[in-house]
């Protein structure tokens, strides 16, 4: 992708880059933690885009049993 095509975010303007994250979303099941997803990251705000591609594998993922289950630590902010 050269400069003219690079995408930018759309809140506020930075530079979007592709990466894989860990990324936590809710599910049927409770919070769900997903390693290794594609997605683009604004540099600056830190705004995340997911394919259309990528939502459809997490939802199909969310519906099977998990391969491992962690405990997520829980506090209180109050």
């Amino acid at each position: 992708m050269d400069q003219q095509e690079q995408m930018r975010c759309y809140f506020c303007g930075g530079e979007v880059v592709a990466r894989q994250i860990t990324h936590f979303r809710q599910t049927p099941q409770g919070t769900a933690e997903f390693r290794g997803v594609p997605c683009e990251v604004c540099l600056v705000c830190g705004e995340k885009y997911f394919s259309p591609e990528t939502v459809r594998r997490m939802e199909e993922l969310s519906t099977m049993p998990a391969h491992e289950y962690v405990q997520l630590p829980a506090y209180d902010y109050v």
